[in-house]
């Protein structure tokens, strides 16, 4: 079974201060997660709508395989994903605020994104990582 991925909007993929620049590396990240058959959600705490809306209006929309929102938390104060069809249940998380992921995944934090660093290299670094973050051996 391939892994799944669960990526945030605001702060993570997208500047968190106006949602109008897409994090460098974003498309790219997502285009080599295809390219290997990696499927990738996409969820807010602004609603199912919201992430498909932002998907779309920065023209990554397609590379997603569903779009959820990012509400109901546990007694823990961690997201749940209790609400996610079960074949987009990620095994891995991409996001600003990694504690508050589900307890026991696997989460990849990166810095909050605001949208004015143009050297930020977050994503970049797990698109020249993405072999080794999925088992496979590096290509050569």
């Amino acid at each position: 079974m391939n892994p799944l991925w669960a990526f945030d909007v605001d702060g993570t993929i997208i500047g968190s201060i106006r949602n109008d620049r897409l994090r460098s590396g974003t498309s790219e990240l997502l285009s080599a997660l295809a390219e290997r058959r990696v499927k990738a959600v996409l969820w807010s705490a602004g609603g199912a709508d919201y992430a498909a809306l932002m998907a779309d209006r920065h023209g990554i929309a397609h590379l997603f395989d569903a779009f959820y929102d990012k509400k109901s938390r546990g007694a823990d104060g961690h997201y749940l994903t209790d609400h996610f069809q079960p074949e987009h249940r990620p095994t891995l998380f991409v996001d600003d605020s990694p504690d508050e992921m589900p307890s026991g995944s696997v989460v990849i934090g990166v810095a909050q994104f605001f949208g004015s660093n143009t050297a930020d290299r977050a994503l970049w670094n797990l698109v020249e990582r993405l072999d080794e973050l999925l088992g496979a051996p590096a290509a050569r």
